[in-house]
């Protein structure tokens, strides 16, 4: 007769051994569950799910008082596989597990391994998808926790979760640097507590993608919408030019909001960015209106008066201001007894005056001063977009996630 065959109708005869019952002959006693943590791969950080999925397995090593044999008596076999459903198993379960195959159903279908010494060794493989909620706030520099949470349920009192005083964790550094877009930062185990056992997992993001995908294109936008307004408001190309810019910042905030999750506590620092940039364009925008507005309205008279005319021919007062002064120089008054000398230097000084005159008629009329006061905002409200963009990415570190 087959020894293995033998072997396994003296241990699961039904009149002998149960799977349903405490593998202990002292019922009173706690069974010791000896567990190893095998991290194989990262599959990604799902933000819009608040899910982290990993592909890991699991070393379980317990004893069974019932599944003990003389090796000798079966022809040396020391070993014999069974399935989960052949043995006790412990009421193993994943708490903060979505929806995933892995220990769906305990250790029920899974393969053990039984060793003549009784001991039994399970060792589960899969897909693991737990709940993770990102913290976005320093994003695209952002790092987060997320926890995996291992134990018995209530009504498996008796079970006794310990860490491999070996090797708890394995597989972590093959694989700290092989996702695309995280870096596993730490691996821990937290102290098993009664029977829960907990996992913290740290992930960094890397921020290249982001920079060159959505950074560097917005920074490019900010420059040119400041360049906007040196763009002449007479060829009516400014106005134009400033809604292009606006709109592209939408698109480009549209792209970064389908990958964060949505979240209303906190805003990201590449939120604020785009918040600030937009404004930015929107001020450009405003301006353009506002300067093709009043343009249409009413067209700036150019100062061209004859200056030997006698009779004004304009209702500007600067008109008028320099014809008064020209028929002063023609010394129409023929009373006019100054000497040489000081009639030139009359005429020197009001031709000064005159200069100086039309230069802050030019540069201190309510639409220049408009025009450069939104530049100024536009460029302020830029460079202190760039500079906290820049401190956020440059300072935000896993060492600051507790």
């Amino acid at each position: 007769m087959n020894h293995e065959l033998m072997l396994r109708n003296v241990l699961f005869n039904e009149s002998r051994y149960s799977s349903q019952i405490i593998p202990r002959r002292n019922v009173t006693e706690n069974i010791e569950i000896v567990m190893k943590w095998n991290f194989i791969r990262l599959e990604g950080l799902f933000e819009k799910e608040s899910r982290l999925s990993q592909t890991i397995g699991m070393d379980l090593k317990w004893k069974d008082d019932y599944l003990v044999w003389d090796p000798s008596l079966y022809g040396g076999k020391s070993y014999l596989t069974a399935s989960g459903q052949e043995v006790w198993t412990p009421d193993l379960t994943i708490f903060n597990r979505l929806e995933s195959s892995f220990l769906s159903d305990g250790l029920q279908a899974e393969k053990v391994l039984v060793k003549y010494d009784g001991t039994i060794n399970a060792q589960p493989y899969g897909e693991l998808s737990t709940i993770c909620n990102a913290d976005t706030a320093s994003f695209p520099a952002d790092c987060t926790k997320c926890n995996i949470i291992i134990g018995a349920s209530a009504v498996s009192q008796q079970h006794i979760f310990v860490w491999d005083e070996n090797e708890s964790l394995t597989g972590f550094d093959d694989d700290i640097d092989s996702h695309a877009f995280w870096e596993i930062w730490r691996l821990e185990k937290l102290p098993i507590v009664a029977s829960f056992a907990e996992i913290h997992i740290y992930l960094l993001r890397l921020p290249a993608h982001y920079i060159y995908n959505i950074v560097i294109p917005a920074s490019a936008l900010s420059i040119l919408a400041v360049l906007a307004f040196f763009i002449p408001i007479e060829e009516g190309e400014r106005l134009g030019f400033g809604m292009t810019i606006f709109l592209s910042f939408m698109v480009l905030m549209l792209q970064v909001s389908s990958i964060l999750p949505e979240n209303s506590k906190s805003v990201s620092a590449v939120g604020k960015y785009f918040l600030q940039l937009t404004c930015s364009s929107f001020v450009a925008v405003f301006n353009s209106v506002v300067l093709s507005y009043v343009g249409s309205r009413s067209e700036i008279p150019k100062y061209t008066c004859p200056p030997t005319s006698i009779q004004p021919t304009s209702d500007d007062s600067f008109c008028k201001r320099d014809q008064v002064i020209a028929l002063n120089n023609q010394q129409v008054d023929t009373g006019d007894t100054k000497p040489e000398t000081l009639q030139q230097h009359d005429n020197a000084r009001n031709k000064w005056k005159i200069i100086a005159y039309k230069r802050l008629r030019k540069y201190f009329r309510p639409l220049p001063i408009f025009d450069w006061v939104t530049l100024l905002a536009c460029f302020i409200t830029t460079v202190s977009a760039h500079v906290e963009l820049l401190n956020v990415m440059n300072t935000s570190t896993c060492s600051d996630v507790e």
